[in-house]
């Protein structure tokens, strides 16, 4: 049970025990606590304070009543004295107040070694999460960027078509338009000749036969042609694939990421960094697109660019900037 500030020093039995002392299980108050320190038999005694005092965690061997000075490392447990020759006389046994140290020691340095690799990798996820969102926006813009590419040459394809076909029509218009007038003008004429021959029926047959010569000669002028075939359109569908489709656009592609933290803790502390890989940097002399970065080397790359508005352009040539990287 944890000891309260209202418990008096064991010593003087004046002052408040707020010291505990390990080795001697008795409530010190500071002045006597430090007149403790001051003899040679209790100068390395140790001291609790405040809520970490606990008086029923017993600091003897509860056997001999003995103070505990050596740990035990086959039992993996602290002995004292009489313990050590009577129960533990063939283990290996060290120091119990140097064992501490060293545990102290160790796991503060593996703690402060946890805490620095924790401190790394929270700061690469942060940089890496960073990182892939940019590339994501980077993604999306592209795609969006060669998507309204399309959508615009199809847009400027459809207004082709259609003017192409208003202009077609406007032709076959007009030529019908002149072949209506010219039939229009031959069925007046008719007409006009068939009511003069009408009134000419009073006229004496000499008269008459001179005037219908006359008319003759007129309607045999007239030449009629056969109403040429009207003009026609049609337009049929042409439904791609969705491997056409998919041949416009570029490669969507994913890397999935490796684990942060190493599975063996020790391979991560003897990891030595690898030799730097030689890099190649390419870019297409038509258009400047983004580089592109490989480790190897390309010896003959003529293929079209990868980027949409370069795409189908002509053949790319593409120029090695950089040999190492």
């Amino acid at each position: 049970m944890a000891q309260t500030a209202a418990s008096t020093c064991e010593i003087c039995t004046g002052g408040p025990g707020e010291y505990y002392c390990q080795q001697c299980d008795q409530l010190f108050c500071g002045g006597c606590k430090l007149s403790h320190l001051r003899m040679k038999i209790s100068k390395n005694h140790t001291f609790l304070s405040g809520p970490n005092i606990n008086k029923e965690e017993k600091l003897f061997c509860t056997e001999h009543e003995e103070i505990f000075f050596f740990y035990c490392n086959d039992c993996d447990t602290p002995v004292c004295r009489i313990c050590s020759v009577e129960k533990h006389s063939r283990h290996l046994m060290t120091d119990l107040t140097k064992s501490t140290e060293k545990l102290k020691f160790e796991l503060v340095k593996n703690i402060e070694s946890k805490v620095t690799i924790s401190k790394l990798n929270l700061d690469k996820i942060e940089k890496e999460t960073k990182a892939y969102s940019e590339e994501v926006k980077a993604v999306i813009r592209t795609i969006t960027e060669e998507g309204n590419y399309w959508k615009k040459l199809i847009d400027q394809k459809v207004e082709d078509f259609v003017k192409i076909v208003h202009d077609k029509e406007q032709k076959a218009v007009q030529t019908m338009s002149a072949l209506t007038k010219v039939y229009c003008g031959v069925f007046e004429s008719c007409q006009e000749w068939g009511k003069k021959i009408k009134e000419m029926e009073p006229i004496a047959d000499v008269l008459l036969l001179k005037k219908l010569k006359k008319i003759k000669t007129d309607v045999d002028s007239i030449e009629l042609k056969q109403v040429p075939e009207r003009s026609s359109v049609s337009y049929k569908n042409k439904k791609p694939s969705g491997t056409e489709i998919d041949s416009l656009f570029g490669d969507l592609q994913f890397k999935e990421g490796k684990e942060l933290m190493e599975k063996n803790e020790n391979q991560q502390n003897t990891r030595r960094p690898r030799k730097m890989q030689k890099m190649y940097k390419y870019v297409c002399f038509n258009c400047g697109y983004k580089p592109v970065l490989t480790n190897e080397p390309i010896t003959s790359m003529n293929g079209e660019c990868i980027n949409s508005y370069c795409f189908g352009y002509k053949k790319s040539v593409w120029h090695d900037l950089i040999k190492d990287a």
